[in-house]
């Protein structure tokens, strides 16, 4: 079975601390609040604990995966893992703290199996079609943070 990989790595600076933004980010079960609804973002699994927590994403158009948290860097790191099915590899978000700013970025590695993919990685970019829906994505947490009624000084 054929196999493509596909690799891309999204970032934005948001004006809000790492000990703002990661609440945000790490509250995994908030993530169907926030996240566009074309991904399909449904919590599979928590007990409570970020680590292990299990997301199934059902893109619009696309296959249904699972990523599940595997490693955690309290308060810069959250790797999470694809697995299983037609996708395998990771995410991984990262906070940089910029004084009283955040670069928050999102890093895949993933080797996608199959035939469909194949033939439409040939014909897509395939990491542009990721890449657009994590904008979505950095686009919304700047949003919710901005609209956090606890922050001060957002923007200046």
């Amino acid at each position: 079975m054929p196999s493509t990989p596909i690799q891309a790595t999204d970032e934005i600076t948001i004006h809000a601390t790492v000990s703002e933004v990661w609440p945000v980010l790490a509250d995994v079960a908030g993530y169907p609040r926030w996240w566009p609804r074309s991904l399909g973002v449904r919590v599979a699994s928590t007990g409570g604990e970020l680590l292990g927590t299990e997301v199934e994403m059902r893109p619009s158009g696309g296959r249904s995966f699972v990523c599940r948290v595997e490693a955690v860097e309290v308060p810069t790191r959250i790797r999470m893992r694809y697995g299983g099915g037609f996708i395998d590899g990771f995410g991984e978000w990262r906070l940089e703290p910029l004084g009283a700013q955040t670069r928050v970025s999102y890093q895949l590695e993933v080797e996608a199996h199959g035939w469909l993919v194949y033939c439409l990685g040939k014909v897509m970019n395939l990491a542009g079609v990721h890449s657009r829906s994590m904008r979505e994505v950095l686009k919304n947490l700047k949003h919710v943070l901005d609209q956090n009624p606890r922050r001060t000084n957002v923007g200046q």
